[in-house]
């Protein structure tokens, strides 16, 4: 770990402009499970079904209690999760200016609770609705998901109870009439066109990407770190299986970032 760790204070310290990339192996250190992978929630609730409008409209009429029992487990997750150390020491890096930003495909706002300010969200946010008409967002308070979460928990839940839950997402909005949703990407959705391409002027800027708890293979969101390489920015990987990135990175430490980080705040004395 020493021998990781002065490595990657070498690469990060010279840097001027260091971008964060993340993925949910980060949200896995704090309790979320991946969708994708041994173990994932996809592997119980389908994406073909659980992972769009249409199939979640299916399931509510013809499987109620399943879509209860997909939205608690969804919903309880995120909200009893916290940020990790690689959260805090990634705000930390922002506070003294050595970090430009964060461009993350999670949907936790995990960033945002730990203190980051510059958070570019390439799949949504879980705690935002937005209004289908007008494109308006607001925040969706913790303690309502909590609140959600017990609801559709209970035994016995019925179908009322799912509307009475999920009355709150599918709300009218203040501005426009128009009905509310969460505001996350799902299967066969286009990502926020103005924060892609936000995403990829900062990737084209950056001198060096970390790229954390992601195997960067999903596009177009794995298009961040490939833009950032060709305009000659280093590559730093932290994440402990091998991706398509390892042999590509500068710098490849197979560690959880959380684990790493850790140890990083430590040494920089962060604690």
């Amino acid at each position: 770990m020493e021998e990781h760790l002065q490595a990657f204070d070498d690469i990060l310290r010279p840097s001027k402009k260091a971008l964060a990339f993340t993925g949910a192996g980060v949200s896995w250190e704090s309790g979320i499970p991946t969708f994708r992978g041994s173990g994932g929630i996809w592997e119980e609730y389908p994406p073909s079904i659980y992972g769009n409008l249409p199939g979640l409209a299916a399931v509510f009429v013809l499987r109620g209690k399943r879509l209860a029992g997909f939205a608690a487990e969804v919903v309880s997750t995120l909200a009893e999760a916290s940020p990790n150390p690689c959260h805090g020491a990634l705000a930390r890096m922002e506070e003294e200016e050595m970090l430009e930003g964060i461009v993350t495909q999670n949907v936790d706002d995990l960033h945002g609770l730990a203190g980051s300010r510059k958070v570019l969200e390439l799949h949504g946010n879980a705690y935002r609705l937005k209004c289908s008409r007008c494109r308006s967002t607001r925040k969706i308070e913790r303690e309502r998901l909590v609140e959600v979460a017990q609801r559709l928990k209970r035994p016995g839940v019925k179908r009322r109870d799912l509307l009475g839950a999920l009355r709150y997402y599918a709300s009218r909005c203040p501005k426009c009439g128009g009905r509310t949703r969460p505001d996350v990407v799902l299967f066969g959705e286009s990502l926020p066109p103005g924060v892609m391409d936000e995403s990829l002027l900062l990737a084209s800027e950056c001198d060096l990407l970390l790229a954390l708890g992601t195997t960067s293979l999903v596009y177009p969101a794995a298009l961040v770190p490939r833009v950032a390489m060709d305009a000659g920015a280093k590559l730093v990987e932290i994440n402990p299986q091998p991706t398509n990135l390892t042999s590509l990175a500068d710098l490849s430490i197979s560690y959880p970032a959380g684990e790493f980080f850790a140890a990083y705040m430590k040494v920089a004395g962060w604690e």
